[in-house]
């Protein structure tokens, strides 16, 4: 019996090691599949900012502003799903400065617009770098 009991054990701490490597194989591919979706929105809200500046440029505020609504609405979408980092304090800054942006250009303050279009081209270039999955935001 004592035989028995110490199979027992091993093939429960065996079972217990795989469980945990088969845990921590998919706590790391969630990992990296979001750091990558991550990447591929913010480079996508960087591209809607590019095109705003250059209309910005143009002196073409019909055009900023249009581009502006739809870099609110990437954004708006975004924050759902960034909202599993935990650190809302990126996306407040993204929205504050979005929301100024979107002022000066109504008013074509276009100095003041191209300093908040660099702002927000500054914070989603380093969005992927300071984020970083919290266990206590998903659950």
């Amino acid at each position: 019996t004592k035989l028995f009991m110490y199979q027992f054990i091993q093939q429960q701490k065996m079972k217990s090691f795989i469980v945990t490597l088969i845990i921590g194989a998919v706590l790391v591919t969630g990992s990296v599949l979001y750091s990558h979706h991550l990447k591929t929105e913010a480079d996508k809200l960087s591209e809607i900012t590019d095109n705003i500046k250059e209309s910005v440029k143009a002196e073409d505020y019909k055009s900023a502003e249009n581009q502006t609504e739809k870099l609110n609405k990437s954004v708006s979408e975004f924050e759902k799903f960034f909202l599993a980092t935990g650190d809302h304090l990126e996306i407040d800054n993204i929205k504050i400065n979005l929301a100024e942006l979107k002022s000066f250009i109504k008013h074509e303050m276009q100095s003041d617009a191209m300093s908040k279009i660099y702002v927000l081209e500054f914070l989603f270039e380093h969005l992927p770098h300071n984020t970083k999955v919290r266990i206590g935001n998903i659950l």
